[in-house]
């Protein structure tokens, strides 16, 4: 089962040493062994409510490291939202919170002055040699993996089970979300660079296409000049690449967690078109070299699903507290 461990701070703090960015090194590796996920406003995607988000990963947490320095005391939105979450979270249902003092400041006068800090205040992380530094922050994610291992450990082997089941749902469904985006925006690079090259090649033979552009590119390929193969090959590579990729993943996704297809109604439509996406792939497109695109839709019976993209967003904030 894997922790969520809220990151506090105020970017202020971040200005000489960005501290946090160091952080997110120490607590990597048990991120990669699958037992923390350390969560901070950095990882909230463009143009989402990051409030609500923010909140959502609050009530989600296990744990919360707070960077204390000036700038996280001066903030409104931490002293004002933020940390009164913490603290009743904390005396409601036990999060465990790490301060950990970064800059010089007035911790002792204000509320959290009656926490025990991970190091400290008098020294903190800014008065201390790099390697003293760094000391410290892997102490720090030893001792958040440590205590969250024996929040799982003490938890009801049932309470785990439904918990494990749940966020392995919304793990997966993150990967069809992550795996969506670079789909997006591959395919949106590629539509523009094959337009790019119908336009030269019209312009250079003197015709108005009339075909679909998988046969257009069929037919014209042998008469591309040098310029026009290049950009024909840059088509093809983002074919063979993020879009393979990504629409690789999002199948495999759907195969391990079957539980998918039953949470939104387009599930069952995408794992159709995903799997005569790639079954043209591997059947036609490697094998035809005068391909650049692959496109599977409407006339095969299998278009992409409108709003898939939307409606995964959707769940997944509305289903943020199970994420960890």
């Amino acid at each position: 089962m894997t922790a969520t461990v809220f990151i506090s701070y105020s970017r202020a703090d971040m200005e000489v040493v960005d501290w946090l960015k160091r952080l997110r090194m120490y607590f990597a590796p048990f991120g990669q062994r699958g037992t923390l996920d350390p969560w901070d406003d950095g990882r909230i995607a463009p143009g989402t409510p990051w409030q609500a988000e923010i909140e959502r990963a609050l009530d989600a947490a296990g744990a919360a490291v707070l960077l204390v320095g000036p700038g996280f005391l001066a903030s409104a939105f931490v002293q004002d939202h933020e940390l009164p979450r913490l603290l009743d979270a904390a005396a409601r249902r036990g999060l465990r919170l790490f301060p950990l003092i970064v800059g010089y400041c007035a911790w002792e006068v204000v509320e959290l002055g009656r926490l025990q800090s991970f190091n400290p205040p008098g020294q903190p992380l800014e008065s201390l040699a790099p390697a003293q530094a760094n000391k410290l922050m892997n102490e720090l994610a030893i001792a958040v993996d440590a205590a969250m291992r024996s929040l799982v450990a003490a938890a009801p082997k049932s309470v785990l089970g439904a918990t494990s089941a749940a966020a392995a749902l919304w793990q997966a469904m993150r990967r069809m979300s992550l795996a969506l985006g670079d789909s997006r925006v591959a395919f949106s690079a590629q539509a523009h660079r094959r337009d790019r090259l119908v336009a030269a090649l019209e312009a250079r033979l003197g015709f108005h296409n009339e075909l679909e552009y998988e046969k257009f590119f069929l037919r014209h390929h042998a008469e591309l000049d040098a310029p026009e193969r290049f950009e024909f090959d840059q088509i093809r590579a983002m074919t063979e690449g993020p879009l393979h990729d990504a629409n690789r993943t999002m199948l495999d996704a759907l195969e391990q967690q079957p539980a998918l297809l039953d949470t939104l109604p387009g599930m069952t439509a995408l794992r159709q078109h995903l799997v005569f996406w790639l079954n043209k792939y591997e059947r036609v497109f490697k094998a035809n070299p005068a391909m650049c695109l692959l496109y599977v839709g409407v006339e095969d019976g299998v278009p992409f699903p409108s709003g898939i993209d939307d409606a995964v967003e959707t769940w997944l904030r509305d289903n943020a507290a199970t994420g960890g």
